[in-house]
């Protein structure tokens, strides 16, 4: 059975397809009936993954497999050795199970934090509605709609379903949640759109997630729920895959390389082992599980974590709620943002911009519903104190000719009507005019309200005197041939042929910039019967929805950075690209498309042009995700911003979601990755910030923590070639991991940007964490490190007398200072790791945090080497002045080294330049 085609049948036809009755609606048991065949007139959630689904999605990350793995085989051998030593031989297992799941503490517990942000901002969109049952009107919950229900709307009301228009009566719904459209949308039961009209278009139907500005109306339900427009699209947010993050796929790759290496490495060493003999499998083992912990950075997902997290709070603090960690630094990797205009790039709040009289036009300055601003004449700076007598009079029309009014709380400023209504009562209160003052004691006696047909509003208002002046608001087509005069300074006289048809010009050229026009009129001594003939121009209106303030200069440095930003709206092609050309979106060379005529264009013409298009105009939900589906395949990493119904599956399925959360609507919010609370562009360009310095920061401990583990796993491969040597053990390996290197690599993850940063191009989406140089830098300071700590096990031999013992006890204390040295040099090398081409020593107190953090980690390793109790848990000795002069002098090779190697690269860069 085919799906009907709602707004292309007649009223008649939709309540003979759903059963109903316009006159008394649905009884109550044939709703209940109803209620139970289709199901309640909601949307299905996405059900959540439990608490433990969650925690037990911490532990995918291969490296952690890997640990948990080799924390069983360090488990078996401990097992194997018998019942003696208590605790003690559990050691190895204890650490590397506790490093693991506190990894997965944080993770969990962020992630439940950021839900529970989103969960605080949702709204019901429409709870209740007033539907005809049993002959009567009476009010329910949305939920229990059901199709073939007939409800009633009227101004303020939110559409609580899908429905076909009965009869309605200057009706005009807010339709920019779900197509994008800034302005009022006009509705007539009796319109028949074509069958392939599009939402914007069909004018007898009215949809869930849209408001009701002005007029009421009675509408059969003809879907509700999942059938819904919004249903619709809440099922493609569902069937849509989300991609992994750059940093979740750079992180898994580095994984991947990491753990095969490890891997590699354990097994060719425990083969090789198995074949020289001499030594217990168990041995054996354990040396394969120490090479296994001295490869796999344990500190890696715990620190990537909490610096995410920390990145994560800083944006909060921000106004910018992100739901998923690594979406913190996804941002960072953008290289387009595609943005919705209404309520995202503009202020989602008609604003008058411009006044034209006959003999005069002026500009109005201020923005959105606060009636702070001046009125201006057009190419002056001055304001003008006092209101021209026409202008004054047009203030007045605007405000009479009315019917929307203001809402005050906590958000601010609601409108509940017209918001082309809204602007001309905020432009009278600009100019101290309110409606008492309009009337000046009169009363309006007669209204003739806007009509889709009529083009205009009309109100007759009785003067005390017993006089009588209509007022009339409309289309400039449809009143500038009814008048015939005009209201001048110096007073009123007969409109030219000439001047009616400048009139007509200057409407064109708003209409060019986008300007929605409405002219006013009046006439003196009106009567009932006359109230729209032989009319008095005043003037006309020029209304935008104008841009946030904060955007033009947030685009700007986009710009700067080298991110296109792209606006894909749901509004018309000539509003668009204006305000596109006001923000700074619009470039020279560049083409806007229509919803229509991408709808032409297959995926290969699309992808061939979708570079040079910077405004996409009357576009579809579907089109939306369309078109952030073809710049994936273009290769650009995307981010898309938005606050609609129709931006949803978009939002989805860009690489990052940003939804607003004041204006946007819940389905936004719950598609998005991440959520500005404050609505404030500035957000996102924040959050590039934040996401290059986290990128670069996790670089930044990413080559310090693999420099040491390159440095353990040198000492571990070596020393298990000579049986003489005591081996380190998996503790030492993972205390050096850990506990000394963990402080200076979080410390690292909050470095503070470098201020450059954003006058660079975004990072190729295909390049790696570590690049070619990078790990030869890092083979390079790992085997100093390395070679240092092995050089103390032949120090008895080459120089005898500095280790304070002889025989097995000096190779016992060698070991204790090889130890040592594996783990202070990383906290000598720290610092090199802040850049590969300033020294270490030019911005040494810019990160207090890292001085904080290298002096603990000392004093926590010195408590291993200084406290007795801890000797036989670690292997280590009481060091002598001799024996920490040779760790200290060992342990700072890498500054040099690194300086060196620092002062070539920047010899590169000068001849370069």
């Amino acid at each position: 059975m085919t799906e009907p085609v709602w707004h292309a049948m007649t009223a008649e036809a939709a309540l003979e397809r759903r059963e109903g009755d316009r006159e008394r609606g649905l009884t109550s048991d044939e709703a209940r009936a109803r209620l139970e065949r289709h199901g309640p007139n909601a949307m299905p959630e996405a059900p959540r993954p439990s608490a433990l689904v969650r925690l037990l999605r911490q532990f995918a990350d291969p490296l952690v497999g890997a640990l948990l793995v080799a924390a069983g085989v360090a488990l078996g051998v401990a097992l194997s050795e018998g019942e003696g030593g208590g605790l003690a031989r559990f050691s190895d297992t204890i650490a590397i199970l506790l490093i693991v799941i506190v990894n997965a503490l944080i993770g969990f517990f962020q992630e439940r934090r950021a839900e529970a942000a989103l969960d605080a901002l949702q709204r019901m969109a429409a709870p209740s509605a007033k539907v005809l049952r049993d002959g009567a009107v009476t009010v329910i919950e949305a939920k229990a709609l059901v199709p073939g229900d007939v409800v009633e709307l009227e101004a303020g009301d939110a559409v609580p379903a899908d429905v076909r228009l009965l009869r309605a009566a200057e009706l005009a719904t807010v339709e920019a949640a779900l197509t994008g459209e800034s302005t009022p949308v006009s509705k007539a039961a009796d319109a028949q759109p074509d069958a392939d009209a599009t939402i914007g278009d069909r004018a007898n139907m009215a949809y869930l997630g849209t408001a009701v500005s002005r007029g009421h109306a009675r509408a059969l339900v003809v879907e509700t729920g999942p059938g819904t427009e919004l249903g619709r699209i809440g099922t493609m947010i569902r069937e849509s895959d989300q991609d992994a993050t750059p940093l979740e796929a750079r992180l898994e790759r580095l994984g991947k390389i990491i753990l095969a290496v490890c891997l590699a490495l354990s097994a060719l060493l425990f083969a090789l082992g198995m074949l020289q003999g001499g030594r217990p499998w168990t041995v054996l083992l354990l040396t394969a599980v120490s090479l296994a912990v001295a490869a796999i950075p344990e500190g890696l997902p715990a620190i990537t974590t909490i610096t995410l997290a920390l990145g994560m709070q800083r944006m909060a603090e921000r106004g910018a709620i992100v739901r998923k960690l690594p979406a913190v630094e996804t941002l960072g990797s953008a290289t387009v943002i595609c943005s919705d205009k209404t309520g995202t790039l503009t202020q989602n709040e008609m604003t008058v911009r411009a006044i034209h009289t006959v003999d005069a036009a002026y500009e109005v300055t201020g923005e959105g519903y606060d009636e702070q601003g001046e009125l201006r004449l057009r190419g002056s700076t001055e304001a003008l104190e006092e209101t021209p007598a026409a202008v004054k009079r047009l203030l007045a029309a605007g405000v009479l000719c009315n019917t929307a009014k203001f809402e005050e709380s906590e958000d601010g400023r609601r409108v509940i009507g017209d918001p082309t209504e809204a602007a001309l009562l905020v432009l009278a209160g600009k100019r101290g005019v309110d409606r008492a003052r309009a009337l000046d004691g009169g009363e309006v006696v007669k209204t003739l309200p806007f009509d889709s047909e009529r083009q205009r509003m009309s109100v007759l208002v009785e003067a005390p005197d017993g006089g009588a002046i209509g007022y009339v608001k409309g289309s400039t087509d449809a009143l500038l041939p009814r008048c015939t005069r005009a209201l001048t300074a110096a007073g009123i006289r007969p409109l030219t042929d000439a001047e009616r048809a400048a009139l007509a010009a200057d409407d064109d050229a708003h209409a060019e910039r986008a300007l929605r026009v409405l002219t006013l009129a009046f006439k003196p001594d009106a009567t009932p019967d006359a109230l729209e003939e032989d009319l008095v121009f005043l003037g006309f209106v020029g209304m935008i929805d104008p841009p946030r303030r904060e955007v033009r200069a947030s685009i700007e440095e986009c710009k700067r950075a080298g991110i296109e930003v792209k606006m894909i709206t749901g509004d018309h092609r000539l509003t668009a690209v204006a305000i596109a050309r006001e923000l700074g979106v619009w470039r020279e060379g560049a083409e806007a498309l229509t919803g229509p005529e991408l709808a032409e264009l297959d995926e290969e013409a699309l992808a061939a042009r979708i570079d040079d298009v910077a405004v996409f105009a009357r576009t579809s939900a579907e089109q939306k995700l369309r078109l952030v589906k073809a710049l994936k395949r273009r290769g650009h990493v995307v981010s898309m911003t938005g606050d609609g119904v129709n931006d949803a599956p978009a939002l989805r399925d860009a690489q990052i979601g940003v939804a607003m959360g004041k204006a946007g609507t819940d389905v936004a919010r719950e598609a998005a990755d991440m959520v500005l609370a404050n609505d404030d562009f500035r957000s996102i360009v924040e959050a590039i910030r934040e996401g290059r310095a986290i990128f670069r920061n996790i670089q930044k401990f990413i080559f310090f923590l693999n420099s040491s583990n390159a440095g353990l796993v040198l000492a571990v491969i070596v020393g298990s070639f000579f049986e003489w040597m005591p081996q380190l053990t998996p503790l030492q390996l993972l205390w050096v991991n850990l506990v000394t290197n963990g402080l200076p690599a979080l410390a690292l993850g909050i470095d503070p940007p470098d201020p450059a940063q954003m006058d660079e191009r975004p990072r190729d989406p295909k390049e790696g964490i570590v690049d070619a140089a990078g790990l030869a830098m890092m083979l390079v300071v790992g085997a100093v490190m390395g070679g240092a700590a092995l050089s103390l096990f032949w120090l008895p031999t080459l120089a005898p007398g500095v280790i304070a013992a002889e025989g097995p006890a000096a190779l016992e204390r060698a070991r204790a200072m090889a130890f040592t040295v594996l783990a202070i040099s990383p906290l000598f090398h720290a610092f090199n790791c802040r850049s590969r081409v300033r020294s270490a020593l030019s911005r040494l107190l810019e990160n207090r945090a890292l001085l904080a953090a290298v002096a603990v980690s000392f004093a926590v390793h010195a408590v291993t080497l200084f406290v007795p109790a801890l000797h036989p848990v670690f292997l280590t000795f009481g060091l002598t002045g001799a024996e920490w002069a040779v760790v200290l002098g060992l342990s700072a090779l890498p500054v040099p080294l690194f300086e060196a190697m620092k002062w070539i690269a920047r010899q590169r860069l000068r001849r370069g330049r």
